[in-house]
């Protein structure tokens, strides 16, 4: 592992770490200060908006659901920050398992 690498998974890290909010410290919020950070330190990142498909294991609510989701990318790698990487979504999925319908990359 690199110094560089070891430095975005710190920030990453850090970030998981905080606590998830839909309003106000979503995955789009998390991945936004990611990137700044990042760019602080001179790494390259992006982030990923994206429309996607999951499905939704949780009793009366449909199979699959459409929601929008954010992810940070360094170097092609998505790096989730939304949660910690095994904690469950509300919809009783893994981040890391929603695949894009629509995606839009910020730089």
């Amino acid at each position: 592992m690199t110094e560089e690498t070891g430095d975005y998974t710190q920030i990453a890290e850090k970030i998981r770490r905080e606590p998830y909010h839909a309003l106000t410290n979503n995955c789009v919020h998390k991945s936004l200060r990611f990137r700044d950070e990042c760019r602080r330190i001179g790494i390259r990142a992006k982030i990923v908006l994206a429309l996607v498909i999951t499905p939704c294991k949780r009793f009366l609510l449909p199979p699959y659901i459409v929601w929008f989701h954010a992810w940070a990318e360094v170097d092609g790698q998505r790096i989730e920050l939304a949660r910690l990487l095994d904690e469950r979504s509300p919809f009783n999925t893994y981040d890391i398992d929603v695949k894009p319908v629509v995606a839009v990359y910020l730089m």
